[in-house]
């Protein structure tokens, strides 16, 4: 059996919640289209990043001690898109109340 190369063992460590996100998207891909059968590469790809994204950062966020983890990232991913429209909604609501000056 070859030796695997450090840095595929590095990437895996890095992207491995990423690519919990995905099962969780592929997941809602696939619910989401049982009542249209009709495949679409675009936009199966764009859920999947979208997925990857979405478990990458919630995994910093959630303490690597807690047993349900991996599930919350899985579900994450499933929501990728109605996680993301809250954080815009609540970034962008954070970032136009700040005033590092103080109050005017």
């Amino acid at each position: 059996m070859p030796d695997i190369p450090n840095w595929v063992w590095v990437g895996l460590g890095w992207s491995q919640y990423g690519w919990l996100g995905v099962v969780g998207g592929v997941a809602s891909y696939f619910y989401s289209k049982s009542t249209e059968p009709r495949f679409d590469v675009r936009m199966f790809v764009s859920k999947l990043v979208l997925a990857f994204f979405v478990g990458k950062v919630s995994s910093e966020f959630i303490p690597s001690t807690d047993t349900y983890k991996s599930g919350y990232i899985m579900l994450l991913g499933f929501f990728a898109y109605p996680v993301l429209a809250v954080l815009e909604v609540k970034v962008k609501g954070w970032v136009e109340n700040y005033n590092p000056r103080g109050p005017p």
